[in-house]
C-alpha cells in the first residue's frame, strides 16, 4: 500500500524540485524521531525464547565461517574485452581534517564497518575484508593492489566519486595520489557527487555540514577544478570526449545552460567537448538526454527498489523497533525486476549491484537486499551485458557496478573473509561467457 502511494504522489502534477524537498522533510522528521528514541540509549528486543536462542546460536557460530560459494585468488592472463565495466570507487578510507572534526579523530568508513551487527538470522554482517585487510588510501601500494586485482577480473576502470563544494573538495588525497603516479594504471573517470554533504550521507538537508549553492554559476564553475584531469592519458573518453556523470541532476538549475557553459569551456582548453551522462534518480522519470546530457545511466537499487519483493516480517529481525526494510535480491534477478521498460526507449547504460545493505550506516533502519549469491549476480550482469552488446543507441558498451568499495552499504567488489574472491570470479566468467558467445 505504501508503494503505491508513493508511486501515485510522484506522479502528481507538482514541479518535481517541490516534490523532492517535501520527500526530504518527511524523511528529516522521521529521522529525528528515530534520533530521539535513539537517545533512550534502549534496545527494543524482540521477546521469543526460540528466536533469541538461534539468533545468538547464530552470532556465536559465525567465526571464522566461510560461504560455501567461497573462491580463493585466480590469476587470470587472458582478460581483454570490449566490454567497458566501471565500478564506482569511493575514497572515504583515510583519516582527514573533515571527519577527524566531524566524526572524532580517525575516522574513516571502515569504523562504520566494524561495528555493524546482524539484524536477523542469516543477515551477513559484519562484513570483514579479505586480501586488502582494513586499508589506508593515503598508501600507494594499496591502490596499485586494488588496480592489479580489478584489471585481473575484467574490471576496466574506477568511476571515483569527486567531491566538490563552491570551491572546496573533500576526500581528494587518494585521487591526488592516483593523479601524481601514472604507473597506477587503469582507466577512471568522474560522477560529481553535487549533493550536500550531511551527517547521514543519505541527500538530506539534516545536519548539512558542507552546502553546494544550487546557482547555474556555481555548477558552471565546478568544470574548472577538473578539467586538468581530463588531459590524463587514462582518463575514459567516449567518441574522443571525457566521459563525467552528475549524481544528482535534478539538483542542477538551468542544466541546459550549465552543461553548455561546461562543453565551452572544455572545448578551449581541450579542444574537444564532453561526453556527459546523468544518473537516474529514484522516482525521477526526467529525459535527461532532452535536457542537454549525452546518456543516462542506473544507480541500482535506486530504480528498483520499489518495485522488489518486501520479506522483512519473513526474516524475523532481533530487534522489535527494525525500521529497516528488507528485500529479496533473489526474487530480483530471477524476475528481472532490473528490465525497466522506461529505459527501452532512452539511450541509459545499464548498472549492477553485486550486494546491498547499508545497516552498517543505518542500524537497524537500513536497506538490505537479503539472498545475493555470486552466481545471482553473475546472471544479472551476464544479461545487461548482452543487452548492451545488441543496443545500438548507445555509444559504447559500458556498464556500471555499484560498487568497488562501498563496504558502509555492502555493495562491493573487493574480497572478503566470507566470500573471497567470488564476486570477482562471477565478474570475470560472466564477460569471458560472452566472448565466448562470439
Amino acid at each position: 500500500m505504501n508503494n503505491l502511494v508513493k508511486k501515485i504522489y510522484w506522479r502528481l502534477p507538482i514541479p518535481q524540485r517541490l516534490k523532492t524537498k517535501i520527500s526530504q522533510k518527511r524523511y528529516e522528521r522521521i529521522i529525528r524521531k528515530e534520533e530521539i528514541q535513539d537517545a533512550n540509549g534502549s534496545v527494543d528486543i524482540t521477546y521469543n525464547r526460540d528466536l533469541n536462542h538461534d539468533y545468538s546460536k547464530y552470532v556465536l557460530e559465525q567465526h571464522g565461517i566461510k560461504s560455501k560459494d567461497y573462491r580463493a585468488f585466480i590469476n587470470h592472463n587472458d582478460n581483454h574485452t570490449d566490454i567497458h565495466l566501471a565500478a564506482y570507487y569511493l575514497t572515504q578510507y583515510h583519516p582527514n581534517d573533515q571527519n577527524d572534526q566531524w566524526w572524532g579523530k580517525g575516522t574513516t568508513e571502515w569504523n562504520n564497518v566494524n561495528q555493524a551487527m546482524p539484524q536477523f538470522i542469516g543477515h551477513y554482517q559484519p562484513r570483514k575484508p579479505g586480501e586488502l585487510g582494513y586499508y589506508d588510501l593515503r598508501l600507494k601500494e594499496v591502490f596499485r593492489g586494488q588496480i592489479d586485482l580489478a584489471k585481473n577480473y575484467g574490471i576496466t576502470m574506477f568511476c571515483f566519486y569527486y567531491y566538490w563544494f563552491d570551491g572546496e573538495r573533500l576526500l581528494e588525497r587518494p585521487l591526488n595520489m592516483f593523479l601524481e603516479n601514472q604507473d597506477l594504471d587503469i582507466q577512471f573517470c568522474y560522477c560529481w557527487a553535487n549533493e550536500n554533504w550531511t551527517k547521514r550521507f543519505n541527500g538530506t538537508d539534516e545536519g548539512v555540514l558542507v552546502k553546494i549553492t544550487e546557482t547555474k554559476e556555481n555548477y558552471e564553475l565546478f568544470i574548472d577544478t577538473v578539467l586538468r584531469d581530463f588531459k590524463d592519458n587514462r582518463y575514459y573518453r567516449i567518441n574522443g570526449k571525457p566521459v563525467i556523470s552528475v549524481y544528482r541532476p535534478s539538483l542542477m538549475p538551468e542544466p541546459q545552460k550549465v552543461l553548455e557553459a561546461w562543453r565551452g569551456k572544455a572545448k578551449e582548453l581541450l579542444g574537444t567537448e564532453l561526453y556527459i551522462i546523468a544518473v537516474q534518480e529514484r522516482d525521477i522519470t526526467i529525459n535527461w538526454t532532452a535536457a542537454g546530457f549525452d546518456a543516462e545511466t542506473e544507480f541500482q537499487p535506486k530504480q528498483i527498489q520499489h518495485s522488489c519483493k518486501e520479506i522483512t516480517r519473513e526474516m524475523q529481525p532481533i530487534r522489535r523497533d527494525f525500521g529497516g526494510h528488507i528485500f529479496d535480491y533473489k526474487h530480483l534477478v530471477e524476475n528481472k525486476i532490473y528490465d525497466l521498460k522506461e529505459n527501452k526507449v532512452k539511450k541509459v547504460y545499464p548498472a549492477v549491484m553485486p550486494m546491498w545493505d547499508n545497516s552498517a550506516r543505518r542500524n537497524y533502519r537500513g536497506l538490505i537486499f537479503h539472498g545475493s549469491t555470486p552466481e545471482l549476480y553473475k546472471r544479472w550482469l551476464e544479461d545487461v551485458v548482452d543487452k548492451v552488446c545488441s543496443n545500438t543507441s548507445l555509444d559504447e558498451k559500458l556498464v556500471f557496478i555499484n560498487a568497488w568499495n562501498e563496504w558502509g552499504e555492502g555493495a562491493y567488489l573487493e574480497p572478503d573473509d566470507y566470500f573471497g574472491y567470488a564476486y570477482l570470479q562471477a565478474t570475470y566468467e560472466a564477460i569471458e561467457n560472452r566472448r565466448n558467445q562470439r
